[in-house]
């Protein structure tokens, strides 16, 4: 449990991190912070069930979702929590293993990084499409709805 708890604060110090080097407005520091800290979260509660792959998608929908809803709520575009948000799930060991074990000479271990850092990095792309399309279908929606 202390575990979990001190990963969960590390990713809220790497994301507010991630939003000061990419310069994100002061004022929503915090927010991109909780943004990527209860993605991380639900990543580590995750990844016993499903496995690396399964529980980056999980919390990618669940990082994608509360950046739709704060850049709705500020009224600041999504990429102001999305981009930090993410930084906790980007497969940057996998991409380090993968070149460290083919410069060993281990192409089968590097193949094995290599297959799993795209399947990660695939999951997050999928997840931000699928909270796209969701909110892109409620929002076409909501206007027509408003249009009759």
């Amino acid at each position: 449990m202390l575990s979990l708890i001190s990963q969960i604060i590390g990713a809220f110090l790497a994301v507010t991190a991630a939003a000061v080097i990419l310069e994100s407005p002061k004022k929503h520091i915090v927010t991109a912070a909780i943004v990527g800290a209860v993605g991380w979260a639900v990543y580590l509660l995750c990844i016993d069930a499903l496995g690396s792959v399964g529980a980056t998608y999980i919390s990618g929908l669940v990082i994608s979702t509360q950046s739709h809803i704060f850049s709705r709520m500020f009224k600041v575009p999504v990429t102001i929590f999305f981009l930090p948000g993410f930084f906790p799930l980007v497969p940057g060991s996998g991409m380090y293993l993968t070149v460290y074990e083919f410069i060993q000479g281990n192409t089968n271990l590097a193949q094995a990084h290599l297959q799993n850092t795209i399947q990660i990095a695939g999951m997050i792309a999928l997840a931000i499409f699928t909270v796209d399309t969701i909110f892109k279908v409620i929002k076409r929606t909501q206007q027509l709805k408003n249009t009759h």
